[in-house]
C-alpha cells in the first residue's frame, strides 16, 4: 500500500453559497450533463444559494481517484477542491471490482479519501453501488485475459467481476471506524430499488452506467440528504 500524498489546506468559502463537487470514475465524468438538475433540487430544498460540479475519470479505481484529488491537470480535482467545497459525492468501486484488485487496497484508498475530505472540513456523501453487470461488459474477452482476470480474483480472495464484495466490505469499514457519524450514506435501495440487482430502467444498455433516469432517481436522494444535513447544521 502506497503513503497517504502530503494533504494539503483547503480555505473554506466565506459567502453562504453550499457547493456540492462529484468526484470518481465515469459515473462522476457523466454526470457534468446532470449538475444544473442536481442543483435544482437542492435550491428548492434550501434557502441558500447552490453550486454544483463533477469531475471524473472513466475506468478510474479508488487509488486513481484518490491521486487525482492532489492534481491540477485537466482531470485533477484539486482546483475545484481548493475553491471551497462543502461536500463531495463520491463514485468509486467498479473499476476496482472489474480489474480484480480486492477489498483491502479498494477500501484503504477509499479511506484516503473520506480522511481527506473531513481533515478539510468536506462532508463526504458516500454512494453505495449495486450489482452493476460486469461480466456482460467483459462477455468477449479472451480466454486468455479471463484467466488472468480469475487468478486475480483468486489471489485477493474476490469473486472475479463482483461488485458485492467491494461494496459490503466498505460498509464494515465505515462501521468498524465510526465514518458514519461524519458522512452522508446513500443506499442503493433509496434509488436503484429494493434489491441490489440493476434496475434495467435505470441503466444503459452496457448494464454498468447509469441513465438520465437513473441520474434523476439518484440525484433526488442526493439533494434530499444533502438538504436536510444542511438544515439540521444551520
Amino acid at each position: 500500500m502506497e503513503r497517504p500524498i502530503p494533504m494539503y489546506r483547503v480555505e473554506k468559502s466565506i459567502d453562504d453559497t453550499i457547493r456540492v463537487l462529484l468526484v470518481g470514475d465515469s459515473w462522476a465524468a457523466m454526470h457534468s450533463n446532470m449538475d444544473s438538475f442536481l442543483c435544482s433540487k437542492i435550491k428548492a430544498k434550501v434557502s441558500t444559494p447552490v453550486v454544483v460540479s463533477s469531475k471524473g475519470k472513466g475506468g478510474e479505481i479508488s487509488r486513481g481517484i484518490y491521486r487525482l484529488l492532489f492534481d491540477n491537470d485537466s482531470l485533477g480535482t484539486r482546483k475545484l477542491i481548493e475553491s471551497g467545497v462543502d461536500y463531495c459525492v463520491i463514485f468509486a468501486g467498479i473499476n476496482d471490482a472489474a480489474a480484480n484488485l480486492g477489498t483491502k487496497q479498494f477500501c484503504y484508498h477509499y479511506r484516503l479519501i473520506l480522511d481527506f475530505l473531513l481533515k478539510n472540513g468536506v462532508r463526504p456523501v458516500v454512494i453505495e453501488i449495486p450489482d452493476v453487470d460486469i461480466w456482460y461488459t467483459y462477455r468477449d474477452k479472451s480466454i486468455k485475459d479471463l484467466i488472468a482476470d480469475y487468478s486475480k480474483s483468486v489471489m485477493t480472495g474476490c469473486k472475479m467481476y463482483e461488485m458485492s464484495s467491494y461494496r459490503e466490505s466498505l460498509s464494515e469499514i465505515l462501521k468498524e471506524n465510526n465514518y458514519f457519524d461524519s458522512i452522508i450514506y446513500i443506499p442503493a435501495t433509496l434509488w436503484n430499488g429494493p434489491r441490489m440487482t440493476i434496475n434495467p430502467l435505470l441503466f444503459l444498455p452496457d448494464k454498468i452506467h447509469l441513465n438520465k433516469e437513473g441520474y434523476n432517481k439518484l440525484d433526488e436522494c442526493i439533494a434530499e440528504a444533502v438538504a436536510k444535513d444542511i438544515l439540521l447544521t444551520d
